[in-house]
């Protein structure tokens, strides 16, 4: 579902700087895309949080999480958090499928 995501662009501009800041582990990258963003997926059509989990240095698993409007109108603590819960659920995923017991 598509919205006008520039009404949000100072709440994602504040989300890219927590994700730029934050240091999820170390074989993790968090990015924060917009459609402004040279690598922007044009696929997508909507602003997304791109996960990259590296399993060896020229090896990553990336998932994308789109911000859709019922989440990007929450509070931005209450969106990190989601956030988070979603990039742990990620690791665990691509742990069990490369570690064994998935």
């Amino acid at each position: 579902m598509k919205y006008d995501w520039t009404k949000y662009k100072t709440k994602i501009l504040e989300l890219k700087e927590i994700f730029k800041n934050k240091t999820e582990g170390i074989n993790v990258d968090v990015d924060v895309v917009t459609p402004e963003d040279p690598d922007f997926d044009p696929k997508m059509q909507l602003p997304y949080i791109r996960v990259r989990y590296y399993v060896e240095d020229d090896h990553a698993h990336e998932r994308k999480i789109e911000l859709f409007e019922h989440l990007i109108k929450k509070d931005i603590d209450e969106i990190v958090r989601e956030v988070e819960f979603f990039i742990q659920e990620f690791e665990s995923e691509i742990d069990a499928s490369e570690y064994g017991g998935g």
